[in-house]
């Protein structure tokens, strides 16, 4: 049995590498009474106000470079989860306070508030990492380095197999942590030295690449983040089920709140998924109200029951009351089953996702169920539209990782470089020193991955068309 987890260690508000690179004792108060924020508000600010989160509004969430302004990108993806995450911290924190009493971990605490916080700043980080173009990319990234792994004997050579790991199951989940922890702000001092609280409740999968074959097909953490991970799985006393510390392999059992940041993502992309379909017309513009108004009848009122009848109501209007009431019920239904399987989550047994535990008349089922009975996720994410759309990202990310691979080797062999890779050397800000310390071939070749994730649509495209010699 895995050691139970506590909430004074799990809600931790010290910071991640506070200074000079270590942690210190300022700030293990969770409130600041000079400013009025707490720690965890600030974790929010510093999201936010970071250069990586501000470009996911010219990142595509489903839908490849969309007209429609209403479609949704990663940035209003990112920052509707932060609205329902907080919502279900704010439950579970008054359950934990009001039902089960426990006791406030630390000075000045709150648990509504503090969890709703903790939750709702891990949700805002929690496709930080996305390459432009979405998961097609994410697949483009993973199926290049395959090939070119398969083709290449001294990959072996330069590589070690947790490096080739990293690269051939590649996952922006992964790439969120790095950026989180080793980019932003202080860089490879801690980055935006985030709390370690916001930062266990972001790994929603904190094992490294090693057990990406093993029914875990996704990870939160590249090589180069190995000692991070485990520092903070230590500070927050997640338990530890696999450890080698040579090979740099990890798994530990989720923090609690991560449980809460991963259903809080499923029930947006469930629901607005479907309403951007619609908005695309690639499902009936009644989708929502067949599907749910019948499960939703006892939730809605006189007025709202005859705002869906009304034929001059337009589709809109009752869908964003429909879509509202379903994402309101979803989300009481998630803090029931987090507080159902409490002591099994707190013990670090829980292996499923909250939104496929629900049972009984639930939301949750139905929408699970209407994906499956309808084929919706072949409507959806593999419409006409997209296909073109996607085939044209693995030609694009191909031209950029080619490109990059080529400069990667001239770079770690040393030596006079060739013209062309002084060009994508400037061109990538290869320059700083600390980037020049290590020139193993892992290390170079995620430096160029960090430029490439970090690229929006429109800003990748217009790069490749000049790798490609085609002009803007």
């Amino acid at each position: 049995m895995c050691q139970r987890m506590t909430w004074e260690r799990l809600l931790s508000p010290k910071r991640f590498r506070d200074s000079d690179g270590h942690e210190t004792s300022r700030g293990t108060e969770s409130h600041d009474k000079k400013n009025g924020r707490t720690a965890y508000q600030k974790d929010i600010d510093r999201i936010v106000f970071s250069r990586s989160f501000r470009r996911l509004g010219r990142k595509t969430q489903v839908h490849l470079l969309a007209k429609d302004d209403h479609i949704h990108t990663r940035l209003s993806h990112s920052l509707e989860v932060s609205c329902v995450g907080r919502s279900l911290g704010v439950m579970i924190g008054h359950w934990l306070r009001d039902e089960r009493g426990e006791r406030p971990p630390q000075k000045d605490f709150e648990w509504p508030s503090t969890l709703g916080e903790i939750v709702q700043a891990a949700c805002l980080a929690h496709d930080i990492g996305n390459p432009p173009f979405g998961h097609a990319a994410e697949d483009a990234i993973r199926r290049w380095f395959q090939e070119r792994s398969d083709d290449e004997a001294r990959w072996k050579d330069q590589l070690k197999p947790g490096e080739i790991g990293d690269l051939r199951c590649f996952d922006g989940n992964a790439v969120a942590f790095r950026v989180i922890v080793h980019k932003e702000f202080y860089g490879e001092q801690g980055g935006m030295r985030l709390t370690y609280a916001t930062l266990g409740a972001l790994l929603k999968y904190p094992w490294t690449s090693h057990f990406a074959k093993l029914g875990k097909p996704k990870f939160s953490r590249f090589k180069t983040e190995y000692d991070s991970l485990c520092e903070i799985a230590g500070q927050l006393g997640l338990p530890e089920k696999t450890r080698a510390e040579g090979e740099h392999k990890a798994e530990y059992a989720r923090h609690p709140l991560a449980y809460l940041v991963e259903a809080a993502d499923d029930i947006c992309y469930h629901v607005l998924d479907i309403e951007d379909a619609i908005e695309l017309k690639l499902l009936p513009e009644n989708t929502l109200y067949e599907g749910f108004s019948r499960l939703l009848e006892g939730d809605l009122s006189e007025e709202q029951r005859h705002l869906l009848r009304e034929p001059s109501i337009s589709w809109h209007t009752k869908n964003g009351l429909l879509r509202g009431k379903m994402m309101g019920r979803m989300t009481e239904e998630i803090a029931h089953v987090f507080t159902d399987h409490y002591d099994t989550i707190m013990e670090g047994r829980f292996e499923r996702d909250l939104l496929s535990r629900s049972d009984g008349d639930s939301v949750c089922l139905a929408i699970e169920g209407l994906y499956e009975r309808e084929k919706l996720a072949k409507k959806i994410y593999q419409n006409q539209r997209n296909i073109p759309l996607e085939l044209g990202v693995y030609s694009l990310l191909r031209t950029l990782l080619e490109a990059s691979w080529e400069a990667a080797c001239e770079l770690v062999r040393g030596g006079k470089l060739s013209y062309k890779t002084e060009i994508i050397k400037r061109f990538v800000k290869y320059d700083r020193g600390d980037q020049l310390s290590d020139k193993s071939l892992y290390r170079v070749i995620m430096l160029f991955l960090d430029y490439i994730t970090g690229m929006t649509d429109e800003y990748a495209t217009f790069v490749n068309r000049q790798l490609l010699g085609l002009g803007n």
